[in-house]
């Protein structure tokens, strides 16, 4: 009887196509914004999956997911919503080059702008560690974001279970680089959860910065 109920409901929902770089937004209201959580996230699926219908000699639907970006747009969406900023100041973007002569570009995945100042930077890794130890190319990566941006510290977060949490005081430099971990194992609301602990960690983490980055951010 339920599903013959939900299949009425949905008789007059016709099917669209449409590519992953153009799926629909939705517009959320008292009447429906308890669905947003879970729009948001099915919205990120499509924006980053493709169906594979052909290969060899059986024919079979495939649903592949590029989970380094999955994670990464997810971190950074969660992220934004629960340190309360805009998308234009939270997210990923090019920052000023670690070089004078603007050879060596970089680009975070989380860069948190106030004003003309940057003053938060952060990177996700979604990777399988074996021992789970941090690839060292990770923390020259953050060390290079910190340089360039003159700030204090920075961030590294994985998904729990691909690296140990841990703190990296650099020598001879007075900066330090944060190795966090999210926790996706439970449900959505849980993870939310997860996600508002990370961003007290960031909040910190930017307030123990003396000095932020003046530099002009694009």
């Amino acid at each position: 009887i339920g599903l013959g109920w939900i299949a009425g409901i949905l008789d007059n929902v016709s099917a669209v196509e449409f590519p992953p770089s153009n799926v629909p937004s939705v517009t959320f209201n008292r009447l429906n914004e308890h669905y947003s959580s879970a729009v948001e996230l099915s919205r990120l699926i499509l924006r980053h999956s493709e169906f594979e219908t052909s290969r060899g000699a059986t024919h079979a639907p495939g649903f592949l997911i590029d989970m380094n970006v999955l994670f990464q747009e997810f971190v950074t969406v969660s992220l934004r919503e629960a340190v309360g900023v805009s998308e234009r100041a939270f997210g990923e973007r090019n920052i000023p080059s670690l070089d004078i002569h603007g050879r060596v570009n970089l680009k975070p995945d989380l860069v948190w702008r106030d004003g003309s100042s940057c003053v938060f930077v952060g990177d996700t890794k979604y990777k399988n560690i074996a021992d789970k130890a941090v690839p060292e190319s990770d923390i020259y990566q953050m060390l290079a974001y910190i340089t360039a941006l003159n700030l204090q510290g920075g961030m590294l977060i994985y998904a729990k279970g691909e690296a140990d949490t841990a703190t990296y005081q650099i020598r001879h430099a007075d900066k330090t680089i944060e190795v966090a971990s999210l926790d996706l194992g439970g449900t959505l609301e849980e993870t939310l959860e997860n996600v508002q602990s990370l961003a007290c960690k960031i909040k910190a983490l930017r307030l123990g910065s003396s000095e932020h980055s003046l530099l002009d951010i694009p």
